[in-house]
């Protein structure tokens, strides 16, 4: 068992606790403190076929495994990191900054590249939010998006999964409400109106 008392924690959202994990510095476990939403079970099950299609990791964070902690079930994903060891931060953060960051431009070309990965792979997403997304400085002046969470699909009948054209179509709405939310929610973020640009 593994234990996550001493362990930090790196974020928190509506169910899970997200903890470094606490013998390898690249990866973190994610425990459910609502057992209302089973989130983690369900997401689960869209990771697998994702590894069963073989697919490309590079911008989201891979699944590993489930282990039992001292709260519970925990699933151990990768936790991106920058250049310099830091835990990458989430695009909301950069977001909610005041002034415009530095990597702005880069950030701009990433965020499309990060849409063709996603219409590439037929990565069905549950949500698209700010902070299921973190930029990943993997060299000074370089970086790239990474998903961390909202894997999913919540739509009626779940055959966009399965069939490309119509995950395209699925990413392409999740993609527009996402932009529609960059300009909504940080109407003051220069980084925004950068990225909305793209």
């Amino acid at each position: 068992m593994i234990s996550l008392e001493r362990s930090p924690l790196i974020g928190k959202g509506s169910s899970r606790s997200c903890y470094q994990h606490p013998e390898d510095l690249g990866k973190c476990v994610k425990v459910e403190y609502s057992r209302q939403l089973k989130v983690t079970s369900e997401e689960l099950k869209h990771y697998r076929k994702l590894r069963r299609r073989g697919i490309s990791w590079d911008m989201v964070a891979c699944y590993h495994e489930t282990v039992l902690t001292d709260q519970g079930p925990g699933a151990v994903f990768d936790m991106p990191r920058d250049c310099d060891g830091a835990v990458s931060r989430t695009l909301h953060y950069y977001l909610s900054l005041d002034e415009l960051v530095p990597d702005a431009d880069v950030m701009r070309l990433a965020l499309n590249e990060f849409r063709k990965y996603l219409l590439s792979h037929n990565i069905v997403l549950r949500e698209l939010k700010p902070e299921n997304v973190v930029w990943c400085r993997y060299e000074p002046g370089k970086g790239k998006f990474v998903l961390i969470d909202g894997i999913g699909n919540n739509q009626f009948l779940p055959i966009a999964t399965y069939v490309r054209r119509f995950g395209s179509k699925v990413i392409g709405r999740k993609w527009a409400t996402f932009e529609r939310d960059l300009r909504d929610l940080y109407p003051g973020s220069s980084l925004a109106t950068v990225l909305v640009d793209c």
